[in-house]
């Protein structure tokens, strides 16, 4: 049985982009999803005076877990416009590691803010930046105004409908790679 690896690229304790996760793993229908929280990697800021004899045990756990699965959906805040440097940290080592460590495997790529553009400027680079890990971006999904949007733990129609769609395409996807 093929399986889903979702988390965020936030350091938050109390996450939206996490919650967003939560919300769209239970939105999948066809395959099982692994929710993982990676605030709790402990990974040195990356220099290229550690590489290659230097990985952090967390580095490797998350690529044995990238491996081990078929298909992903990540979602990132975004800082200043930008990846937030926790999550731009991790994916510094993960570019050291492999440049097909993906796979070509299907990624949802979300993002949410409290904003009006729901981290669409960081999502936007993200979607250049994961295929140079071998990934395959078949989705995405931006939610803006997370407090209005998410009521109850449970999205508005509109936003729902909509990740409803980026969702199907990911188990779609899934079921054409047999």
């Amino acid at each position: 049985m093929k399986r889903v690896l979702a988390f965020s690229g936030s350091n938050h304790s109390k996450s939206i982009n996490q919650q967003l996760i939560r919300y769209t793993s239970k939105l999948v229908q066809e395959y099982p999803v692994t929710i993982i929280d990676i605030r709790s990697f402990i990974v040195p800021i990356y220099s290229i005076d550690m590489d290659p004899e230097t990985i952090p045990k967390d580095i490797l756990t998350l690529i044995e877990q990238i491996k081990e699965h078929d298909a992903f959906i990540i979602s990132s805040p975004e800082h200043n416009g930008g990846t937030p440097a926790f999550f731009k940290n991790i994916l510094d080592w993960l570019t050291r590691r492999s440049s097909s460590l993906f796979e070509s495997k299907p990624l949802l790529l979300m993002s949410t803010s409290p904003g009006k553009r729901g981290g669409e400027k960081n999502r936007m680079y993200l979607e250049g930046f994961f295929p140079r890990l071998g990934a395959n971006i078949i989705s995405t999904f931006s939610l803006p105004s997370f407090k209005q949007n998410m009521v109850d733990e449970e999205l508005n129609e509109d936003m729902k409908a909509s990740l409803v769609k980026a969702v199907k395409i990911l188990e779609k996807t899934l079921s054409n790679n047999q």
